[in-house]
């Protein structure tokens, strides 16, 4: 599925189950998660916020963290400017 970033934001915080929450101990809370959500979506795609989606499965936010971690990789490239 396609999704148009102009039209789903990335959520403001991450949701309480997201992969890339940190717990108590700075680490993500789902490590396997969180590198298999890296590894499908670095430079092809977005992941969505399936704390969001509810029953229909309809793509209303992007995840925080996903989105966060993939953007720190995007500066250090010096692709930041070209994300939207």
């Amino acid at each position: 599925m396609k999704i148009d970033p102009k039209k789903t934001p990335v959520m403001k915080s991450c949701c309480k189950t997201c992969p890339f929450k940190k717990d108590e101990n700075g680490l993500y809370q789902d490590q396997l998660l969180a590198n298999k959500v890296i590894e499908r979506t670095l430079f092809k795609a977005h992941q969505i916020c399936h704390g969001t989606e509810g029953k229909n499965r309809k793509p209303t936010h992007r995840c925080k963290g996903a989105f966060d971690h993939n953007m720190e990789i995007y500066k250090r490239l010096g692709f930041d400017s070209l994300i939207e």
